[in-house]
């Protein structure tokens, strides 16, 4: 019926194309709780914006809201000392905190996504699972032997995200690292990889590669 009315009133609003995309990202995390469900292995699903993901109104590209945290920890807290499973939880997704309307985060939603929840549980490390074995010293598609940078901080990956590496949105480590929470880049390709580690702070006097 939605799509009925945007093809008649043929008018697509930022507020109504939110509300259309959010759909694969429910679609898919019910199917991955369910699938794991049927391993034995017990999950939970969560839609973000029906857990606590408070954003501002700015459709197509909002912003988390402090409120979010406190309300996340809570349910997730809750709901895991009731019966415990495993969140599974859409990414790039949120409500407006005005319009009570579902939003989307923007460029690196889906690992701001992972950040907050991050944040808000007060982890010791978030893992942001890619196609690649971590950051790399240079675009695999335009230099074959580019390598994983094995530890960055956070200031060094939004320089190379400002100059055109694409793993990491600066904006999507932003709740890290105002939490003080390392994110470990992963492969989900090569799972025995290290990766690479972001943190706040490095060893200067060590080199990154050698």
């Amino acid at each position: 019926q939605l799509l009925k009315g945007v093809a008649l009133m043929k008018e697509l609003t930022l507020r109504t194309r939110d509300y259309l995309v959010s759909f694969g990202e429910c679609m898919s995390t019910r199917i991955f709780s369910a699938y794991l469900n049927k391993l034995g292995k017990k999950a939970r699903q969560y839609d973000a914006f029906d857990l606590g993901f408070i954003t501002t109104d700015d459709f197509t590209n909002a912003d988390i809201l402090e409120a979010t945290y406190p309300a996340v920890a809570k349910r997730l807290h809750g709901d895991w000392i009731d019966d415990p499973a495993i969140p599974i939880v859409t990414g790039f997704l949120g409500k407006g905190w005005k319009s009570c309307a579902v939003t989307t985060l923007g460029r690196g939603g889906s690992d701001l996504t992972a950040t907050t929840i991050g944040k808000a549980l007060g982890l010791r490390e978030i893992q942001v699972w890619k196609d690649v074995d971590g950051v790399l010293t240079c675009d695999p598609n335009i230099y074959a032997n580019a390598v994983p940078v094995p530890y960055l901080t956070f200031d060094e990956a939004a320089e190379l995200a400002y100059f055109g590496a694409q793993v990491l949105h600066p904006q999507s480590m932003r709740p890290a690292r105002e939490g003080g929470i390392p994110v470990r880049v992963k492969n989900s390709y090569n799972r025995h990889a290290p990766g690479t580690v972001i943190t706040k702070t490095r060893d200067m006097r060590k080199s990154i590669l050698t």
